[in-house]
């Protein structure tokens, strides 16, 4: 190919230039001597058969089901069964419609989503946080009479639609992130990683938003969590203190007058003060805390906020320094999030279906 206006540069004009072998699924480093899949396998060691296999059952889903699956979603939340059974039977390569039972229904695309996305991290928080949640959210009368109040049975299916969404926008991006999984595996089993692994930073705008977007919901979620708290303390699942309380539940980020007493001053709180009511749940905080790394939410937060190509860091003009590969780590983290959310709002819609469809 001949450029009539390209500029020829001698060698010791370029020779000093930083040359990155790029990969469209793994991180790259500037001063390697090999690929990068070369280097991803050094770095995932032996865990690399469950790190491929992991990432065929992903792509083999999102790649060949995902629009199935994305259809049987809309077919649960609006209930419509018939149709359901039949977007489920295609998943499943039924040749007629599955006959499931009312709770079959509601479990079974939560399960086809934990197979997709639980594996892409192998040391998933999820397990364990959906234990410590589900041992505390038992069906008693209180909760189960507040989940069947028509006003939080529509924002139960409000929450879930969002929350689907929002995953099904972070599958319709996976190449922005999906990179970055070598650094996630390496970290949850504690394998050296280079110094400077990194990524194109080219996605930096999406997956911000993409971050901004998974903040919010969660943050909408621990209306959740705050509900079960309370009745678990002996209260009404919308209480969250009272004035004839010993010890009421006021977080050490509030005084006594600022902190909420119902769910629906809870509602009204910023994003930032709802987390304080996490101190009930501290398991869901260290994984929260994990996921919301306080330093990369500023730094993202500025608007000054832009990819430095050559360092494929995130600066600002206040001169925060976040690694790009790091911010993009905490997102795949987050989806282990949203799908706790999800899988607990329907929970609390189960415990609201009338019993003889449970029994």
């Amino acid at each position: 190919m001949h450029l009539d206006e390209a500029q020829i540069v001698s060698w010791e004009e370029f020779k000093d230039w930083q040359v990155v072998t790029s990969h469209p699924a793994f991180p790259a480093a500037p001063e390697s001597v090999t690929s990068p899949f070369i280097d991803a396998l050094g770095v995932i060691g032996g865990a690399y058969p469950a790190y491929f296999e992991a990432m065929k059952v992903f792509h083999g889903i999102v790649d060949n089901d995902w629009p199935k699956l994305e259809r049987a979603f809309q077919f649960y939340l609006a209930e419509n069964w018939p149709r359901f059974d039949m977007a489920i039977s295609q998943i499943l390569e039924e040749e007629r419609p599955i006959d499931a039972s009312v709770l079959m229904r509601y479990d079974l695309v939560h399960r086809l989503l934990a197979v997709t996305l639980l594996p892409l991290d192998p040391c998933s928080p999820y397990p364990e946080l959906k234990e410590v949640i589900w041992q505390r959210a038992q069906p008693s009368p209180e909760l189960i009479g507040y989940v069947r109040q028509p006003v939080v049975k529509k924002e139960l299916i409000s929450l879930q639609k969002r929350l689907f969404e929002q995953i099904n926008h972070l599958i319709l991006i996976r190449q922005a992130w999906t990179p970055a999984l070598p650094l996630l595996w390496a970290n949850r089993l504690g394998r050296p990683v280079p110094g400077d692994w990194r990524l194109p930073g080219e996605d930096f705008v999406v997956l911000r938003d993409a971050y901004r977007q998974n903040f919010e919901l969660s943050c909408q979620a621990l209306t959740m969590l705050v509900a079960i708290q309370n009745v678990v303390e002996g209260r009404s699942a919308a209480t969250i203190r009272s004035d004839n309380e010993a010890a009421p539940w006021i977080p050490t980020d509030f005084s006594g007058k600022s902190a909420p007493r119902t769910l629906s001053q809870f509602r009204k709180l910023t994003a930032e003060s709802k987390i304080a009511f996490l101190d009930r749940f501290p398991e869901v905080a260290a994984a929260w805390h994990e996921s919301f790394d306080r330093n990369i939410r500023n730094a993202i937060a500025h608007a000054d906020a832009d990819i430095v190509v050559r360092s494929s860091e995130i600066a600002t003009g206040k001169g925060m320094i976040i690694p790009y590969i790091k911010f993009v780590e905490a997102v795949i983290k987050q989806i282990q999030l949203l799908l706790l959310w999800l899988d607990l709002a329907k929970l609390f819609r189960v415990y609201s279906l009338p019993l003889n469809d449970v029994s």
